[in-house]
């Protein structure tokens, strides 16, 4: 609620206009109780009952709101009763209380609360919890340590929220040290790390824990116990992700915990199909978001490195595009093909590769832009994009045709470029000037084809080697067969 509050300051409102002299306590008025008034480092102000180690987001300077809090936390305090060993006030159990407004009915307030529990790192509830906001999307939750994960993280977000002064700092700051530490070791020996943080940002966490243990030794200090939790938060999210402490675990960042859907066999033809029209532009990037886009959880460092390729590869083929258009527009005003029939080969062939090279260009240019404002997001808000962008019955193929698109396109105009530039060679051209272009473009279609498929794994001196042994197999065992049919 706290990041979700309307304006309500107007800039025709009231305004004050002079400071009256000798004016030294510039506190707000308003009596707010056994309520002590703080200020959150971001600059969001919040309410303490220090007695009582209750928290509040609500304005208690408001009588009338103070009396409805107060009256909340006496109906929490009645369920609290029975269990005994709860107790408030001390520094084990704490209390959040927050008043809201109903969306659909303004009139009606709402209550909402949660109890801390600092030495086992939880927060609990005396009523049914949904699980759809702590579990964040992630399915097939169900093992008690695993939720406990979850759970944590909502813990390491309220200390975050209401910096406690009776936090343990040295000893969170030293195990948050051996977390990072950890993190940064495998970042260093593997590619298949499963950190929320990349080497160069768990650099800067190791500056940063650095700097804070000379402020955590001797005082307390808000900020210091903020970014503390914030970072513990963030690698006890990534341990609920993967499955952390079960033995389905998550172990790499490439590895599957859900069971993969069947695939039904038209949508395995249509992908062969739209892959092969696409030059298999799809296959590729379907490949790369899969390593990105693993049990519908983004891992982060991948997800930067992945939007950086997109927009290094959008941005070369903009300006391979560019250079087409000219080329397709140069070869429009040469003569002999200005002069054709609009309805020749040549003339044909160039517009189409025109009106690929410009989609090609169009289509850059958005996702460019595009991945410019989502490129860079959180992975909790390129999780939710990705969900939107995968939402339809291709999954994540749609995605990937839609990333394939530019280069595929730019592919069609040169192919139709190519076929327009040599139907005007060969169709008039002298036998000795055809042997000679065509020797040439023989040669190099060759050394084109082999390169592309070299460069995809299929070599075709392997392929035809291993065609002939099986058809050789086959015809021995045809003829080992036939001459025992003639002996018997």
């Amino acid at each position: 609620m706290r990041y979700g509050k309307r304006p309500k300051i107007k800039r025709d409102g009231k305004t004050c206009r002079v400071i009256h002299p000798v004016t030294r306590d510039y506190s707000d008025l308003g009596d707010s109780g056994s309520w002590c008034a703080r200020v959150h480092p971001e600059g969001a102000p919040y309410f303490h009952d220090t007695v009582r180690g209750i928290y509040t987001d609500s304005n208690m300077r408001d009588e009338g709101r103070r009396g409805s809090v107060n009256l909340c936390v006496n109906d929490l305090l009645a369920l609290m009763a029975p269990a005994g060993r709860l107790q408030l006030g001390g520094t084990n159990i704490e209390l959040v209380v927050e008043l809201t407004r109903n969306r659909r009915d303004t009139e009606r307030i709402i209550y909402r609360y949660y109890f801390v529990d600092h030495p086992n790192r939880l927060l609990f509830w005396f009523h049914e919890m949904s699980t759809e906001m702590i579990f964040s999307g992630v399915q097939g939750v169900q093992k008690p340590s695993h939720i406990k994960y979850a759970v944590e993280s909502q813990y390491w977000q309220h200390c975050e929220l209401y910096p406690n002064e009776n936090l343990p700092s040295p000893q969170l700051l030293k195990e948050l040290k051996e977390v990072v530490v950890h993190a940064s070791a495998e970042v260093i020996t593997t590619d298949l790390s499963l950190s929320p943080f990349d080497g160069d940002e768990l650099s800067k966490i190791l500056d940063l824990i650095s700097q804070l243990q000379d402020n955590v030794q001797n005082e307390y200090h808000a900020r210091s116990i903020c970014v503390i939790a914030r970072f513990m938060r963030y690698f006890t999210q990534a341990q609920f992700f993967n499955f952390c402490g079960l033995p389905e675990a998550r172990l790499n960042a490439d590895q599957y915990v859900h069971v993969k859907a069947e695939k039904k066999k038209f949508m395995i033809a249509f992908s062969w199909a739209i892959n092969v029209a696409l030059f298999g532009a799809p296959q590729s990037h379907m490949e790369e978001l899969r390593r990105v886009w693993v049990d519908k959880s983004v891992n982060s460092p991948r997800w930067k490195n992945f939007n950086n390729k997109l927009s290094s590869e959008w941005s070369g083929i903009t300006m391979y595009s560019t250079v087409m258009i000219a080329v397709d527009v140069s070869f429009l005003a040469v003569p002999s093909v200005n002069l054709q029939n609009p309805g020749s080969v040549t003339v044909i062939s160039t517009y189409l590769s025109l009106f690929c090279i410009v989609g090609s260009l169009v289509v850059s240019l958005f996702l460019t832009r595009q991945n410019r404002i989502y490129g860079q997001e959180s992975a909790d808000t390129a999780a939710e994009f990705l969900k939107q962008m995968t939402g339809s019955v291709f999954g994540t193929k749609a995605l990937a045709i839609i990333h394939g698109l530019p280069y595929a396109m730019l592919l069609w105009g040169m192919l139709y470029f190519m076929l327009a530039f040599s139907y005007q060679v060969f169709i008039s051209t002298p036998i000795i000037t055809l042997a000679t272009t065509g020797s040439a473009c023989g040669i190099v279609a060759l050394f084109t084809l082999w390169l592309v498929c070299a460069a995809r794994d299929f070599h075709i001196l392997t392929w035809l080697l291993a065609q002939y042994k099986i058809f050789k197999n086959k015809y021995l065992a045809r003829r080992a067969a036939l001459r025992r049919t003639t002996v018997a």
